[in-house]
């Protein structure tokens, strides 16, 4: 039985499996159907595919990091300006915006701990 991933009713995209993971495959939802978890199978697969999918978008599209979303924020709160959505939504405008605020985050810092020393 061929897998294929259906994106419209025009047409999908076959998935190309070796002999072997197909069994594998075959063997895990019959394991499903018959243990009736086939809900929980199904709930499993849709997030294992969810996750890879993302690694198959260009890497401007995938979502921003944990640590450029911290920085990012530091940023904003640290100089007072808005974090576009859109830098939250994608990786590409993220690296951008940090790429155009972080001289001067980092200015503002020297600046702050200039002035608390002595």
């Amino acid at each position: 039985m061929p897998v294929q991933l259906l994106l419209d009713d025009d047409g999908g995209i076959p998935i190309p499996l070796d002999d072997c993971t197909q069994e594998a495959w075959m063997l895990q939802f019959e394991r499903a159907c018959q243990s009736g978890a086939v809900d929980g199978f199904r709930e499993r697969l849709a997030h294992c595919f969810a996750t890879s999918l993302v690694e198959c978008l260009d890497a401007d599209l995938k979502p921003p990091t944990e640590a450029q979303l911290k920085y990012a924020t530091a940023i904003a709160r640290e100089l007072g300006i808005a974090l576009p959505s859109e830098t939250l939504r994608f990786r590409g405008p993220m690296a951008e915006f940090i790429d155009r605020f972080a001289d001067a985050m980092k200015q503002k810092r020297r600046s702050y701990l200039r002035q608390e020393t002595p």
